[in-house]
């Protein structure tokens, strides 16, 4: 009897070896899984910044052509005017204003969200 409760305390003993050494392999895989997804995190927000910067040099370089190719178009409507259009002053400031303001406000809401900084804000 004494040899069977000696195995069974011996049973529990290695039994709590056992699952002491368990939970040491769990937690060190939990702290590596967590590791990982810092890691996984810091990746995809540098990948999301860099996305966001490639996408502001391109929609500043398209926001500046396009401007400066609405004010050519304006100096052109206004040099040709008299000889090819012939449009009255009314004509005239009433068309270049609204399309200006267009231009000028397709720009503005294009970049708002992009320029305004508060997207990067919000990520931790």
């Amino acid at each position: 009897m004494s040899s069977d409760l000696k195995n069974n305390l011996n049973y529990i003993v290695s039994e709590t070896n056992c699952t002491d050494d368990k939970s040491k392999k769990e937690e060190e895989t939990f702290k590596n899984q967590k590791n990982y997804l810092k890691y996984t995190c810091n990746a995809l927000k540098n990948k999301r910044y860099s996305i966001n910067t490639n996408l502001r040099i391109y929609l500043a370089i398209w926001s500046s052509l396009i401007v400066s190719y609405w004010l050519w178009e304006v100096g052109s409507i206004l040099t040709a005017n008299n000889n090819n259009y012939c449009l009255s002053d009314n004509v005239l400031t009433i068309l270049l204003g609204t399309t200006t303001l267009n231009i000028l406000g397709i720009v503005a809401i294009a970049m708002y969200d992009i320029f305004n900084g508060k997207s990067e804000d919000s990520i931790k």
